[in-house]
Formats: C-alpha cells, structure tokens, sequence
C-alpha cells in the first residue's frame, strides 16, 4: 500500500512540476553573437579602407528575441538586432566608413529537450537586413565613387543547437549555428 502512494505522489508530482513547466508561454531574450554574417560582410568591405591604413572596430550584434509557445515543443516569435562597424584614419583620428546593420527576423523554435533546470533546442530564422553606409566627407573629396548608401538584404539564422540553463523562468543561453546571430551566440532569457 505504501508503494502505491509513493508512487500516486511521485507521479502528481512530476504531472505538477510539468504543468508549472508549460505554464510559461512568453519568453524574451538579450544576446550578443560572435562571427555573425553582418560581421563577415563588413571584413570583407573594410578591407579595402584597412589596405589604405584604416583600422576597423566591430562591434555587435546585440539583440533581443521573444517568443510565443504554441505548445510545449514549438515557439513562435520574431528576433531584432544591432551591429555597427567603424573605419579609422591612423593618420587623423577621423572615421572614413561607418556601416551599422539592423536586423529583422520571425523565427521559429523547437525545444526537444525540456527539463526543469536544463534545455535544448533548434531554431530557424529568416528576414531582412538593413545596411546603412556612410563615408566621411574627405572620403567623398578624394573618391568620386565614395557615397552614402541604403540597403536591404534578405538574412537568415540556423542555429543548430542551443542550450538554455538556470531556473524555470531565469537562463542563460549558449547557441551555435550560422547567420546574423553568428557562429556563437550567448546571453539571458526570461520566461513568463
């Protein structure tokens, strides 16, 4: 009889500890990636102002997520973010090129591993880039083809695996994939 009990306890138990699991069906994000796409695009444009004696400083991309769980397995949601690049002169101190990228992405989410403290999941992300270019006005002098540019680009992210760790509603989070969120990405997610 007592086993009986024991194990009617354990399984409200655990049938409790997964409801509270699926209660939370909002989820927001703040991360900050390492070699994303926008950060690969931007070496290779900077290379030229780096050929002239030009130093480049990247920085980003910083961004934000947030998801709606449809179910337990599946969120959908959108993903926003920011990188920028700057070109230096060495000789004056003046900056020839900033580019700045802001990203736009719906996204989805498929958590195939969910437990209490601990998680993995995929994602697939698709939307546009935004790229706007500015040169400095010595630049434009000296370079006939130097201008200020707008542009919009389709982006994308696969993240192969991601894993979230902590509490129910407060993780961290490690992913690794390809795209504008970049090869690693890395920060906290609040569950509510």
């Amino acid at each position: 009889m007592k086993k009986v009990f024991l194990t009617l306890f354990v399984a409200l138990f655990s049938m409790s500890a997964q409801a509270q699991e699926q209660e939370f069906k909002h989820e927001i994000g703040v991360f900050y990636g390492f070699g994303s796409a926008s950060d690969i695009l931007s070496t290779y444009t900077s290379m030229f102002a780096a050929a002239a004696g030009d130093q480049s400083s990247w920085w980003g991309p910083v961004g934000v997520e947030y998801y709606y769980h449809i179910s337990p397995v599946v969120g959908l949601g959108a993903v926003a973010e920011y990188a920028s690049c700057k070109a230096m002169d060495e000789k004056n101190r003046t900056n020839d090129l900033n580019e700045t990228f802001i990203t736009v992405m719906p996204s989805v989410k498929f958590n195939w591993l969910r437990k209490k403290y601990f998680g993995m999941y995929s994602s697939l992300s698709a939307g546009a880039m935004f790229l706007s270019l500015s040169c400095d006005n010595n630049v434009k002098a000296t370079d006939p083809d130097a201008k200020d540019e707008t542009l919009v680009a389709f982006m994308f992210q696969a993240t192969a695996l991601g894993m979230e760790f902590g509490g129910s509603a407060f993780r961290g989070f490690v992913e690794a994939g390809i795209g504008e969120k970049g090869l690693l990405c890395a920060g906290l997610r609040y569950k509510f």
